[in-house]
């Protein structure tokens, strides 16, 4: 058989031209991906739709701040830092990452829901409660029977669902300001297990959720913030689109339309406020009880 010796100038322009398509597809990679960053700002919007859905589910984590990487065309990364919400101080802040790809499809196992006491309070606020003064009675008892100058963390249960006006109406009559402290819970976490779908989280809601978004300081105002806190939520939620992956978070673009549609409140997650406080509030008829989550003396 008769071997050829090979053509290695052919060799070596084939080599070549493979090269200067790599480059060239690198390069037109590398522009689009600029040039995708640049205009349609995908590192915002994740920061603005799934940053905020992982607060919105997450209502047991004070997560503070958050910061995106330097934006991609194969995915975005935002991290969130924070702690576990928990009476007295806190114990470190710990980073969260949202991942989300070319595709949409959006990676976050340490953000899909609460956990803990504050979770089970939460998941204890019922969508349709009857009235039950058991309830009261025994969170009465267990307030009662604690220091009244401790610092808790808990939720405060209504004994039906609150429109803002009555929700306003209830804050004059306590002389209760909204703020930084306090979290409405617009929808209750939801389960049918006949149906076999995953279970959905209570949508909680606070205006500190969006806060780094914002240029301006927050002016909370005071015993009508439910006004001005259902505005802002319902604003959110027409940033999302039908097409956002927000199952990691165990919600839907449906669930937080037909709670931003209703606008009613079922209870509040209340931060670091004083015992004697949240006693006062078990005199009034429209609070079913308070779930106590933890308390902590004031060490300040």
């Amino acid at each position: 058989m008769n071997m050829r010796e090979p053509d290695w100038a052919y060799v070596a322009r084939s080599l070549v031209k493979v090269l200067a398509v790599t480059a060239a597809l690198f390069l037109a990679f590398s522009a689009v991906d600029r040039v995708l960053w640049l205009f349609t700002d995908f590192d915002e919007r994740t920061a603005r739709v799934y940053g905020t859905a992982a607060r919105v589910a997450n209502p047991d984590k004070r997560l503070f701040y958050g910061y995106s990487d330097a934006g991609g065309l194969l995915e975005t990364t935002y991290t969130l830092w924070g702690e576990p919400l928990r009476a007295g101080p806190g114990e470190g802040e710990t980073g969260y990452e949202i991942v989300e790809n070319l595709f949409g499809a959006v990676r976050a196992p340490s953000l899909d829901g609460p956990s803990g006491s504050l979770a089970d309070a939460i998941t204890s606020v019922e969508a349709d409660p009857d009235v039950d003064r058991e309830p009261t009675e025994e969170a009465r008892k267990t307030i009662d029977g604690l220091p009244q100058t401790l610092d808790a963390v808990a939720v405060v249960e209504f004994t039906h669902p609150m429109t803002t006006d009555r929700l306003v109406a209830f804050n004059r009559r306590h002389k209760l300001c909204g703020g930084g402290d306090v979290s409405y819970i617009y929808s209750p976490s939801y389960y049918d297990d006949s149906s076999g779908d995953p279970p959905l989280n209570a949508v909680v809601w606070n205006r500190d959720m969006t806060k780094e978004h914002s240029w301006e300081e927050l002016n909370y105002q005071c015993e009508t913030e439910p006004e001005t806190a259902l505005t802002e939520f319902r604003r959110w939620v027409g940033l999302l689109d039908e097409g956002d992956d927000l199952d990691e978070f165990g919600l839907s673009h449906g669930w937080l339309s037909g709670a931003a549609e209703e606008g009613v409140v079922y209870g509040l997650v209340v931060d670091n406020w004083k015992l004697a406080d949240l006693r006062r509030l078990l005199d009034d008829p429209e609070v079913q009880t308070v779930h106590l989550a933890g308390v902590a003396f004031d060490l300040g």
